[in-house]
Order: structure tokens, then C-alpha cells, then sequence
């Protein structure tokens, strides 16, 4: 990986971190469109699907009841005498009929009543950082808040192993729900917090990924009380994440914190002062998703050691995990 331009003579003066990313127009960060919910999220029927074993009862003179009947792949199931009955996808009072239809043509006054015994088609599956991932049963009224409860909530917090702020593993803003192949335009993270045009009914067959927070972190290293990592969030600023890696040390140079922007195979480098931002004499900063803050002991010699201790610390994006392997948990 290409770390040449971390090198730097002695001479080179590492310019001043701007307030916001976007100030710099050198560094693009992608945006990511917000979504916009979901307008139209009506019930819909109970449906017999594959994988459900349903119960029919006909009844006649006398009453005769099947049980432990099992709806294929195909969303066929087998009746003795009556034959195979496509009922799958069907409301249940539509299957009903449709397998009284098919009784009746051995018995002309026979009703039938069906139940679904087990409802092994009704599923929906969530994977990535959350609890228990899986297939989840989905019951009727079942919200997207409620699919991720049922699945353990978002990744547990990990708790670097050399102290520090805990991590939550889970980056719900970016995770996806997918319905028949396509993402619905729903925000997981304002579902959980309870926006109904986010936390929409959760169908059969629905499928969540909730992806780790590989790319959305911001890691603290050097000289501060318990190096980390944090889970990025828009405004996050340089002194709340040093204050979250418990403050600088007692030999941290607190002039002249390094903040390391975008690809590492050619990173922006600034310089910001801690202390001028605590006496008012300079603005925060903002930070961006998959910013490094790394800070040194005074009396570095010069830039070039600086940036040459940065380079030999970023060799890969995992590093950015502490090489402790928090996210592959």
C-alpha cells in the first residue's frame, strides 16, 4: 500500500485541520442518500405460504380432521383421497375454499375448516452485527423494530481490549431491509427509534443485513489514556473523541494532534491544537467517517517522524480496529 506521502521532509508544515471535511474540497466523501420511508404500509391478510404445516378439518356426516399437512415448495399440499391443492400464497379463507373445492367432489355437503398449525413458511432472516442472527418467525403486527429485537438488537458493545470506549458493533444507518429483491426506502436506525414511516410491517420472507461498523469508524491512537475506536456519527467533533479515548496522557503534545482523511494511499494530514480549541482559540472540528486522530509526545522532533510513526501504524483499514480484532467477532 502506497504510504509515500506520509513521508515528509522535516521542512513541511502540516496544514491547519478544517472545522468541516467538506471545507477542503480536495477530500470527497461519498454521500449517502437519506430514505424517505414508506407511505403506504397497509396489513395484510394471514397467508398460507411454503413451509407451514396447516391442519384441515372436513366435516360431514362426520368429522375427519388431517393433521401435520405440509405445504411444499411448490406451495402445494397433498390431501388424502382429494389429491394435491395448490393453496400457497393464498389467504387463509381463500385456501379454505379452494380445498373444500376439492373435497367436495367426493363429498358434495362436506365443509372444511383449516388452521395453520405451524407456520414454518412465515420467516424472515437478519444477518450482519446484531445478537442472534437467523431465521426469526414473523408474527402478525410484527414492526422492523420489533424483527431486530427478536434477533438479539444491534451487535453487542465490544469492549476494546486495552480499555476505552465500548464499540457497537452494528452500523444501522446503513443497514438494508430487502423485500422481493429490491431495498425498501427505510431508515433501520429510525425504525429503532420508533418513526413509523421507518418501522414498517416486516413480511414473510423479508430480509435484513445489518453490516459492522468496518467503514463508518473513527480510530484515537498514540498518546491517550485508552487508544479506540468509535462507531462514526455525523458532527462528531476532535474533542469529544479524545475526551471517549479517555484524554490525552501526560507526555501528549497538546499543540499539535494529527487527524489522517481518506484513502490511505493518499491521506490528507492536518494538524490541529488542542489547547487553542480548549482556551477558544480556535474552532473544533468535525470529524469524518474513517478519520485517524493520532496523537504524539512533545518535543516530536519534526513532521517527517510524525507521519513516518502514522504510516507504520496504518498499514491496513484494519488497523483501525486496534489490531485486537474487535470487528471480526
Amino acid at each position: 500500500m502506497g504510504l509515500g506521502l506520509l513521508v515528509l521532509s522535516a521542512c513541511v508544515r502540516l496544514p491547519d485541520a478544517p472545522t468541516l471535511p467538506t471545507n477542503d474540497t480536495r477530500f470527497q466523501q461519498v454521500a449517502v442518500a437519506e430514505p424517505t420511508g414508506l407511505d403506504q404500509d397497509a396489513p395484510q391478510p394471514l397467508t398460507v405460504l411454503p413451509g407451514d404445516v396447516i391442519a384441515v378439518a372436513v366435516i360431514s356426516s362426520e368429522t375427519t380432521t388431517y393433521e401435520g399437512l405440509l405445504v411444499d415448495e411448490t406451495g402445494r399440499v397433498h390431501l388424502p383421497l382429494s389429491g394435491t391443492v395448490e393453496v400457497g400464497g393464498m389467504p387463509l379463507a381463500d385456501a379454505e375454499r379452494r380445498i373444500e373445492t376439492a373435497v367436495r367432489e367426493l363429498d358434495r355437503v362436506a365443509r372444511v375448516a383449516l388452521r395453520i398449525t405451524e407456520p414454518g413458511g412465515h420467516l424472515a432472516t437478519v444477518l450482519g452485527a446484531v445478537g442472534t442472527p437467523g431465521r426469526v418467525p414473523v408474527t402478525p403486527g410484527m414492526r422492523l423494530a420489533d424483527l431486530i429485537a427478536t434477533a438479539g438488537g444491534p451487535g453487542e458493545e465490544v469492549e476494546p481490549p486495552d480499555g476505552g470506549a465500548a464499540l457497537r458493533i452494528a452500523d444501522l444507518s446503513s443497514a438494508r431491509l430487502i423485500r422481493n429483491g429490491q431495498a425498501l426506502p427505510v431508515s433501520v436506525a429510525r425504525a429503532v427509534e420508533g418513526d413509523p414511516r421507518h418501522n414498517v410491517r416486516v413480511r414473510p420472507g423479508d430480509h435484513l443485513h445489518v453490516p459492522f461498523a468496518r467503514g463508518n469508524l473513527v480510530a484515537v491512537l498514540g498518546n491517550v489514556e485508552a487508544p479506540t475506536v468509535l462507531v462514526h456519527r455525523a458532527g462528531m467533533r476532535l474533542t469529544e473523541a479524545l475526551a471517549r479515548a479517555g484524554g490525552l496522557d501526560d507526555a501528549a503534545d497538546r499543540t499539535d494532534v494529527h487527524i489522517v482523511r481518506g484513502p490511505l494511499e493518499q491521506p490528507l494530514v492536518y494538524r490541529a491544537s488542542v489547547r487553542a480549541i480548549v482556551n477558544g482559540n480556535a474552532t473544533d472540528v468535525v470529524l469524518a467517517a474513517g478519520d485517524v486522530v493520532y496523537v504524539t509526545e512533545e518535543w516530536t522532533s519534526h513532521v517527517g517522524e510524525v507521519l513516518t510513526r502514522i504510516a507504520s501504524l496504518l498499514t491496513t483499514p484494519a488497523t483501525v480496529a486496534l489490531a485486537a480484532g474487535i470487528l471480526a467477532q
